[in-house]
């Protein structure tokens, strides 16, 4: 079963764009995420939601670079393939989330910092039928084509350009996960870069998790190593726990 994911986020994590909008209104500093779920009810039941979601990451483990004042959010207006006016077939393909394996269980959450403009997300796929080892290849093989495009959410073009990179190539991230591979989005309005998007998806034993978020073009994202290094940990905790 698939749905919508989002590639630059006000709202979740694995793969649409969506623009930055307020904050809920959520006062709990540490939320317990209930994100939407993709499990059918006439599958085979699998992992418990509350067990999946033991893997996402939570707002003590965002780093202070990242930002000191999260909050839970909801998500926002959301940008898919048909809001493509520029760009490849692969592109579209992309933000429809039609790639890769059929997940059977995904959760994904958002954490917004509206003092540091930041977002962070946080998402986790659980698949039945051992699809899990072709969601990475899948991503490399879209963005081994699409490396620009351009969404037209409203009344302003906004550009894109991707770029991915494999964690065996990023310092520090070189041991994380079985596979694993950054995908930074910039985003950018009359020509001037305004935002920057990076999602880091891990894949251990079929398992796949992202952690990643919005900071602002040019600002440096190595606060993330820490957030995708807690990920790892707790994707790896959880595969434990499945046997």
């Amino acid at each position: 079963m698939r749905t919508t994911r989002n590639l630059v986020a006000a709202g979740t994590t694995f793969v649409v764009l969506a623009l930055l909008a307020a904050c809920s209104d959520d006062p709990d500093p540490e939320p317990d995420p209930e994100p939407t779920s993709t499990a059918a009810d006439d599958e085979p039941a699998g992992p418990t939601g509350q067990t999946l979601r033991s893997a996402l990451v939570r707002i003590g483990d965002i780093p202070p670079a990242l930002g000191t004042d999260f909050e839970s959010a909801r998500q926002a207006e959301t940008t898919g393939g048909d809001d493509v006016t520029d760009g490849a077939p692969e592109c579209v393909d992309y933000l429809d989330g039609d790639y890769g394996g059929d997940e059977s269980d995904r959760y994904d959450f958002e954490f917004r910092d509206t003092t540091a403009v930041t977002a962070v997300y946080t998402s986790i796929k659980y698949f039945d039928d051992d699809d899990g080892d072709e969601e990475l290849p899948a991503i490399r093989d879209i963005f081994a084509v699409c490396d620009r495009f351009e969404v037209t959410p409203g009344d302003q073009p906004i550009e894109v350009t991707a770029e991915i990179t494999d964690f065996a190539d990023l310092p520090g991230f070189e041991d994380l996960g079985d596979d694993g591979l950054r995908l930074q989005f910039t985003l950018s309005e009359n020509g001037t870069p305004t935002r920057a998007m990076y999602y880091h998806f891990i894949e251990i034993d079929g398992v796949v998790a992202q952690a990643g978020g919005q900071i602002a073009a040019g600002s440096d994202p190595a606060p993330f190593l820490e957030l995708v290094t807690v990920a790892e940990q707790k994707l790896q905790d959880l595969v434990d726990e499945l046997g």
